[in-house]
C-alpha cells in the first residue's frame, strides 16, 4: 500500500512538472487592418474616415477599463479569428470571426490557402460581410506553426452605425504567447 502511494504521488509530482511544458501555446500573429468606414456626417453628407487595428483596440479597451498601450490585436489562425490581446498574449476580447462559413482552397502540402469566408462578431446573428484572401504557412517537422501570412481584403457594414467598412489586412510577425510561461 505504501508502495503504490508513493509510486501515486511520484506520477503526479511528474506531471505537475510536465505541464507547463505540455501546455499548448496560443499561435498568435499581430495583424494590421488599414481600411476605411464610410458614414455620414450631421449633414447628411458621406464621409470615409480612416480606420485600422487601433481602433478595434482603443474600443476594446475603453469597454474594458484597460491601457491601449498594453493590447496587441491580432490573428490565431487555428480559430480563424481576430482578438485583442494582453503584450503577453492573454486572451481579452473577440473582434471578428471567420470560422463559421467559409471555403478553403488549399494545397496538397496544406502551405497555401485561397480562402473566402463570411465575417461574424458576438454583436451581431447575421453575417456582417465578407473575406478574401490567402493565407500561407510554414511548420516545423513537428508540423508547430512557424510563420503564418495572412493577406486579404475585407467588405462588411455595420447598420445600426450606418456604417460600411473596407480594409486590406496583412499578419506582420508571430506574438510570443507568454501565458503559459513559468
Amino acid at each position: 500500500m505504501k508502495m503504490k502511494m508513493r509510486s501515486l504521488l511520484a506520477a503526479i509530482v511528474i506531471l505537475s512538472i510536465l505541464q507547463p511544458v505540455v501546455t499548448h501555446a496560443e499561435d498568435l500573429f499581430l495583424l494590421s487592418w488599414r481600411g476605411t468606414q464610410y458614414t455620414t456626417n450631421v449633414d447628411g453628407r458621406i464621409i470615409a474616415v480612416p480606420f485600422t487595428e487601433r481602433d478595434f483596440i482603443n474600443e476594446v479597451a475603453k469597454n474594458n477599463g484597460l491601457d491601449p498601450s498594453r493590447l496587441r490585436f491580432v490573428y490565431r489562425p487555428n480559430k480563424r479569428d481576430t482578438v485583442v490581446v494582453r503584450a503577453n498574449g492573454a486572451f481579452v476580447a473577440n473582434v471578428i470571426q471567420m470560422e463559421f462559413v467559409f471555403t478553403d482552397v488549399t494545397n496538397p502540402r496544406d502551405t497555401v490557402t485561397v480562402r473566402h469566408a463570411l465575417l461574424f462578431d458576438e454583436a451581431h446573428w447575421d453575417a456582417l460581410g465578407s473575406f478574401f484572401g490567402m493565407e500561407t504557412r510554414n511548420r516545423n517537422a513537428n508540423r508547430q506553426l512557424v510563420s503564418n501570412g495572412l493577406v486579404g481584403t475585407v467588405f462588411y457594414s455595420k447598420p445600426e452605425l450606418n456604417s460600411v467598412y473596407t480594409a486590406r489586412v496583412k499578419t506582420l510577425g508571430r506574438l510570443v504567447d507568454k501565458t503559459n510561461a513559468p
